[in-house]
Parts: C-alpha cells; sequence; structure tokens
C-alpha cells in the first residue's frame, strides 16, 4: 500500500479560496471506434500488419474505444473541419454554458489549455474565442494532463473578488493528428500512443462562492483545495513532442510524433503518484474519506491499480479511459463532467491527476450540491 505520509514532504501550491462550479460541458469529434475496428482499418488502409500487437497493447491498457478528430486516411491529415482543437473547445464551453444556465457575454475570462493547438502562434484559445463570438480577455497554457491545476491555480485569482463575473476553463486536445501509420511498423511507441490515446474537449464554468450566477445553473458544488507541484526537476520527459519548436523546427521523421519513453515513466510514475497523495494528504485530504477518487485517466486499469495500491473499492474510483482513451488536457474535466452529473448532495470527489511531460501533479476536492438562493448585497 502506498502512504502518503511516508518520507519528506513535496513542496507545491495550495489554493485557499473555494470556488462555486456553475456547470460543466465535453464535446467528443465523430463516432466512437473501438480498438478492434481501428486496427483493422490501419493494417488495410496502410498495409502496416501492427494488429496483433495493437490487440496486446490495448488489452494491457484496457482502452476498449476511443474517439478521433481526423479520418486516417493519408499518412498526414488535419482534423476533420468542425473537429479542429478550437472547434472542440467551443463546443464544450457552449454545453458548458448550456449547463449553467449562462450566456458566453456572462463570462469574464476564458482559459485554456491543450498540448495539441490548431498552431503555435495565435494562441488556441484565441480562435476558441472567435468561435464563441466572446469579445473578453483570454489566455492559454501549453500543457497536458495537469493543465486543470495550473488553470484553476489562475481561476482562483481572477476569482477573489466576490463581484467578479464567471470564468470558463477549457481543456482540449487532437493529438491524433501526430500519429503517422506508417511509423506504426517500425516504432512500438507510436502503436501504444494510438491505441492509448483519444481526442476531446471538456470545460467547466466557476465563480466566486455566493455570486449571484449561481441562480441559473441547474445544479452546483464547491470546488476547494487546489494544489499543484512537480518533480520533474532535472528529469528528463517521459513524454514530448519533439519537433515543431524552435529547438527542432522540422521533424527528422518527416512529421511531428509524440515520443514516449516508457521505461522512464514506470520508474518515476510511482513517485508522482505518490507526491500526488501526499500534497493531498497536507491539505487534509485523504482517500479514505471520500464519496469519489478522480485519478490521472492514463489507462481503463486505475479502478484495478487504485484498489491494490491504496485499497480504494472499485466502486468509488472515476475512470473513463477505457470509453474514450487518454484524452491529455481533456481528460479530467471529461471524466469530472461525467461523474458530476450522477452526484448526491453532499457527496465529496478527490480528483489526483498526474503529467508525464516533466512529472507534475495536481488535484481538488469538490463537495456537490445546490447552493442557496444568492442574496443581494
Amino acid at each position: 500500500m502506498f502512504d502518503a505520509h511516508a518520507e519528506k514532504e513535496v513542496p507545491f501550491w495550495q489554493g485557499s479560496t473555494d470556488l462555486t462550479v456553475l456547470g460543466t460541458g465535453a464535446c467528443l469529434p465523430g463516432q466512437a471506434i473501438s480498438t478492434e475496428e481501428l486496427l483493422a482499418h490501419i493494417d488495410s488502409t496502410f498495409d502496416v500488419d501492427v494488429a496483433h500487437r495493437g490487440r496486446v497493447y490495448a488489452k494491457k491498457l484496457n482502452i476498449q474505444q476511443r474517439f478521433l478528430s481526423r479520418d486516417l486516411l493519408t499518412q498526414c491529415e488535419a482534423p476533420r473541419v468542425g473537429h479542429r482543437n478550437p472547434e472542440l473547445a467551443a463546443d464544450a464551453v457552449r454545453a458548458a454554458l448550456a449547463d449553467a444556465g449562462l450566456n458566453v457575454d456572462d463570462l469574464g475570462y476564458l482559459i485554456g489549455h491543450t498540448a495539441t493547438p490548431a498552431m503555435p502562434v495565435p494562441s488556441n484559445i484565441s480562435f476558441v474565442a472567435d468561435n464563441l463570438a466572446f469579445s473578453g480577455p483570454h489566455m492559454e497554457l501549453r500543457q497536458a494532463c495537469t493543465g486543470f491545476a495550473n488553470a484553476l491555480v489562475i481561476a482562483e485569482g481572477l476569482l477573489s473578488n466576490p463581484d467578479a463575473k464567471p470564468v470558463a476553463i477549457v481543456g482540449s486536445e487532437t493529438g491524433s493528428v501526430f500519429f503517422n501509420p506508417d511509423r506504426l511498423k517500425d516504432d512500438s511507441g507510436q502503436l501504444v500512443n494510438m491505441v492509448q490515446m483519444g481526442d476531446a474537449a471538456a470545460a467547466i464554468i466557476l465563480c466566486p462562492a455566493g455570486s449571484k450566477y449561481n441562480k441559473a445553473a441547474k445544479s452546483t458544488g464547491t470546488l476547494s483545495k487546489n494544489f499543484y507541484g512537480q518533480i520533474g526537476l532535472q528529469r528528463e520527459p517521459g513524454f514530448s513532442l519533439d519537433s515543431g519548436g524552435s529547438n527542432q523546427p522540422v521533424s527528422p521523421t518527416g512529421m511531428p510524433e509524440f515520443s514516449h519513453a516508457f521505461a522512464d515513466v514506470r520508474t518515476n510514475g510511482p513517485e508522482l503518484f505518490m507526491a500526488g497523495l501526499k500534497a493531498a494528504a497536507q491539505c487534509g485530504l485523504s482517500v479514505d474519506n471520500m464519496d469519489y477518487i478522480l485519478p490521472h485517466q492514463a489507462n481503463g486499469l486505475m479502478g484495478i491499480l487504485m484498489e491494490q495500491h491504496l485499497g480504494v473499492p472499485q466502486s468509488k474510483v472515476v475512470v473513463n479511459a477505457d470509453t474514450v482513451g487518454n484524452t491529455g488536457s481533456a481528460a479530467i474535466w471529461l471524466a469530472f463532467s461525467s461523474m458530476r452529473n450522477s452526484m448526491q448532495c453532499g457527496e465529496k470527489l478527490l480528483t489526483l491527476g498526474a503529467e508525464a511531460t516533466k512529472y507534475m501533479f495536481g488535484g481538488f476536492l469538490y463537495t456537490h450540491g445546490k447552493q442557496g438562493p444568492y442574496v443581494a448585497k
């Protein structure tokens, strides 16, 4: 069993502001494609003969299906019209606004986080704003699976004024465009990435506790004790997109592709997860006192792993990676959006996010329940 109190404490940022969750929403591109359908299509279209190995990897990860923003008809291929990164993100924000009973003009700020933007410059979120016809300020984090926690750090500051307008945060990924089917037969890492990853966007709308904006929301809840940290100092990246930046603008393989240092991730992964648990414990959060745990959505086996190593019953662990894959920046908001709709008033959910790029961790406590009526000041 992991012991969150073992060894030394880890440094991390801890929030002290309670935020009201007004709404959540998500967008998945196209129809779900099963692992069997995906591998059969890849083999027949590109003549790479990887179906058998792909099934083995997918079974080990328990990834049964995913949603993709591209059709995988050619080696190099942009997302379908309507399923580009900014379009998915905008649709997720619209869904969250509808859930909150708000209009886009009610927002005071728009924050995006993604590792697969439409282009390096301008920011991805600027195109999301265009799509939404949002004329207010926006900003973006270039981050993957823990982008949610870093965005919350910023949101806490923006919402420190009790009269602040709501803030929307959206995580989005279209990483499938970086899969080159011709490389699958030469690089097993690319095959693992293909069966593990999925495309998606998901969003959350937040406002200060007690805000007048919670009147329109169908249900609300409180997000608190946000924390964020890293153990990646001087460590090589566990997951990276090596080319396309100023260090290496041209890819030696013809197009940018994700590199996955599996051995390093296996070595550093337990320590990274422990760091998140220690941070949660230092915030006064224990997995034993939660109704639900929402872990990093690395694979569809997270429930089994949480039960084995933490003694948390699988029924308490929120996992959707088996049906959508690892969706990077969208993953935590996507699983949270789905789970929140079925929670009962007073139930508590602890999020434990992790990211292998440079080994970051983060999380928050969510307590579900409709708040009382707003009282004008």
